[in-house]
């Protein structure tokens, strides 16, 4: 019988080796951490760092649990949002954010997303490059040098069965700025497609209804015609 390793098996023993874990790089970053991973935790590690977030996310959007919810309460703002469009940090959501609320924000767009349209790509890279078989994380990537919202048009949609009881709504609907445009990206797609009345009953329909809310959507509503200068009914 051979003894050699088939190449499909190749370094699998090392991505489950548990110090090889993602999550021991992304939930804390000491130096603990960083002797234990070596220097490549300095860059990829940690809350701020786009591979953890990239990470983070996709773990928590799959399974909310009680590592997330642990992650959820760091209230370091100390760094920006790594995975936001082009500008790591400009938008006005990712202002004074919790390295906490960040990985909120991030769940809610893997969680969420139904459709990803514009000049968009999905690009996969090693977790950790330095680890054989390490697991791969998902970057959408856009024309960021000539369209600020990075060439990415996403689709947002909700279970309105499942919504009311899903821990990531619900932390965003207590602070709606974690995820603003999220919610008015639901919101339309929801109109947009007839479905609104489907999340009759549910606390996001609520907050749809709610004064504040719908005054920033006719606010919205007013901005192609400002801009047109035309008479469609911006009365």
């Amino acid at each position: 019988m051979s003894t050699y390793k088939c190449i499909s098996n190749f370094g699998q023993g090392a991505a489950n080796a548990l110090v090889n874990n993602p999550l021991t790089y992304c939930l804390e970053q000491t130096l603990d951490s960083e002797f234990m991973h070596g220097s490549i935790a300095e860059t990829i590690g940690g809350a701020n760092g786009k591979h953890c977030q990239a990470f983070m996310a996709q773990y928590c959007a799959n399974d909310w649990n009680e590592v997330c919810e642990h992650a959820s309460k760091n209230r370091s703002t100390l760094y920006p949002n790594n995975l936001q469009k082009c500008g790591t940090g400009s938008d006005v959501e990712c202002k004074d954010l919790t390295a906490g609320e960040i990985l909120i924000q991030n769940t809610a767009t893997r969680k969420y997303l139904v459709e990803m349209g514009g000049l968009c790509n999905i690009k996969y890279e090693p977790f950790d490059p330095t680890v054989a078989a390490s697991p791969l994380v998902a970057f959408w990537e856009g024309g960021c040098t000539t369209q600020g919202d990075g060439g990415c048009t996403p689709v947002y949609a909700v279970d309105p069965k499942r919504i009311d009881n899903d821990p990531v709504m619900n932390k965003i609907l207590a602070k709606p700025i974690i995820a603003w445009s999220l919610l008015v990206n639901i919101y339309n797609t929801a109109k947009r497609k007839n479905k609104l009345n489907e999340l009759k009953g549910t606390r996001i329909y609520r907050f749809f209804m709610s004064t504040p809310f719908q005054n920033y959507i006719k606010q919205m509503s007013l901005i192609p015609c400002i801009l047109s200068q035309s008479k469609c009914g911006c009365n």
